[in-house]
């Protein structure tokens, strides 16, 4: 199979807390002729399609139709473009002498990924120029050494006739993937967060269940759906906002996939209080306030005494085992005394 072809994906990474990877990637795939299919990715997920024979492509994002939005799209879509025909070009029609009987399949991948760090800004971890032929590595570009490779032998003399060539190596592959790609790539993330915070709409639930002590209810506050900025959510006993030092733990901000965000709030609270709980979340210049039912999850009896059933039972299941054990090893001690008293009596019989 083509194995450099997998989506990326991207989950669990905690907001400002660590290192945030994005990547703007293209993917094409020609059969046999000049038509071809396309597929544009911005972190994993497809927000763009087109065909060389098909409809005029339409952006899945607003702020790529519109705008400067609308411009730097076209440009990243023209500048993908350019790597694609040139290795279509090359490969399919003047140096490689591939058979294209057949269904003779052609893929390409161009783009880059960053790391986003709120201390040490942006830095470029992988870069993407690669090829493929009838589902196997085919031609790629080596980052580090900026040189191209085969991954097969009819891909040696794309690979000498590239490396030779300093324009298309050095000023139109390296340049594209240092400089316009990451550029490229942390535009289109501005973009994307400003069309999310324009949009998002969050929502919140108070949940609570019970706790391993029986005498606890764990309280819950979920919020998710809203933009990763300029969104607090606070959770209040009665009138009072409940804090870190009153037993408060947070998830921290954690990104949904979508462009939005999420946010976990717990305390454990006596289930004996009689106290009104509940989350207001502030977003833009709007507040909202979710209160809890007193209504609790899981009626069953608490995790830990169930446990503790079972730890008693395995106590009972090992005391009859070494009953068991001890009882045997007795027997067997007090047939060999037998044994020995009995040729002990044998032997002074006249």
């Amino acid at each position: 199979m083509f194995s450099i072809y997998g989506i990326l994906l991207f989950s669990d990474i905690v907001w400002r807390t660590v290192s945030v990877p994005h990547s703007l990637l293209g993917t094409y795939t020609a059969v046999n002729t000049d038509e071809f299919t396309c597929v544009l990715w911005l972190d994993g997920e497809a927000v763009d399609s087109y065909s060389s024979i098909g409809p005029a492509s339409v952006p899945r994002r607003n702020w790529m139709r519109e705008g400067r939005g609308r411009s730097l799209w076209k440009s990243v879509k023209r500048l993908n473009m350019e790597h694609w025909n040139r290795g279509r070009t090359d490969i399919l029609k003047n140096d490689t002498g591939l058979n294209m009987s057949g269904a003779a399949v052609l893929q390409g991948r161009f783009g880059c990924e960053i790391e986003r760090n709120p201390d040490s800004g942006v830095r470029l971890m992988r870069a993407f120029a690669q090829y493929g032929w009838n589902g196997e590595d085919f031609l790629s570009l080596n980052l580090s050494r900026r040189q191209w490779e085969a991954s097969a032998g009819s891909a040696v003399p794309i690979e000498r006739k590239w490396n030779r060539d300093e324009f298309i190596t050095t000023v139109e592959t390296m340049s594209y993937i240092d400089y316009i790609c990451v550029r490229h790539l942390s535009d289109s993330l501005s973009f994307e967060a400003k069309e999310s915070q324009e949009t998002a709409q969050p929502t919140a639930a108070v949940l609570a269940k019970r706790s391993w002590d029986p005498g606890k209810v764990i309280l819950t506050c979920l919020v998710s759906g809203f933009h990763c900025n300029n969104t607090t959510v606070e959770v209040y006993r009665d009138d009072d906002i409940i804090t870190e030092e009153d037993g408060l733990l947070s998830s921290g901000i954690r990104p949904n996939g979508d462009g939005t965000c999420q946010l976990r709030k717990s305390l454990d609270i006596s289930n004996s209080i009689e106290a009104s709980y509940s989350c207001e979340v502030q977003f833009r210049s709007l507040k909202q306030l979710v209160k809890w039912d007193g209504k609790i999850w899981d009626q069953a009896e608490p995790k830990q005494d169930y446990d503790t059933g079972h730890y008693y039972w395995f106590l009972m299941v090992l005391l009859v085992l070494a009953i068991g054990l001890l009882f045997g090893v007795s027997i067997f001690i007090l047939r060999r005394r037998w044994r020995k008293q009995e040729k002990f009596t044998l032997d002074l019989s006249p």
